[in-house]
């Protein structure tokens, strides 16, 4: 057994997890400063203790339609290869631990999910983290 912890977390009825290594910090959500000209995915910038972080949109990332953040909204801080990024997230949920073995690939190559895996009656999309941060280029 390959066994990893995974942050869950909701975007609309949805479950999805990502590693726990690379979950840098989770913070109640604090209104992004907007980036003229950025991509739809960016919700802006914050001060994160000095540092600024780039902050998307969780909902339009993975093709949502977006919403006005709740009580119950949350910033994830990832820390990916390269760089330093917030993601917003409609609800934290907790910790699991999941054996890799048992994520089932994606039904069709999808850029942001690495797999699903079955947790007792709910569906949990695993998301690949490396390529969170890859948002694609703008049209030029």
């Amino acid at each position: 057994m390959n066994a990893q912890k995974w942050l869950t977390f909701r975007l609309d009825e949805t479950c999805y997890c990502l590693p726990v290594q690379q979950v840098r910090e989770v913070s109640h959500f604090q209104q992004p400063e907007p980036v003229p000209g950025a991509e739809a995915t960016v919700a802006g910038i914050i001060n994160q203790r000095g540092d600024v972080v780039t902050v998307l949109d969780g909902r339009t990332l993975l093709g949502l339609a977006p919403q006005e953040a709740t009580d119950d909204s949350r910033i994830m801080t990832l820390e990916l290869e390269h760089e330093v990024v917030g993601v917003v997230v409609d609800q934290v949920q907790e910790i699991i631990e999941l054996d890799s073995a048992e994520i089932e690939p994606p039904p069709e190559a999808q850029r942001l999910i690495l797999g699903t895996y079955q947790q007792g009656d709910s569906l949990l999309v695993a998301l690949n983290p490396d390529q969170i941060g890859k948002l694609p280029e703008a049209d030029g």
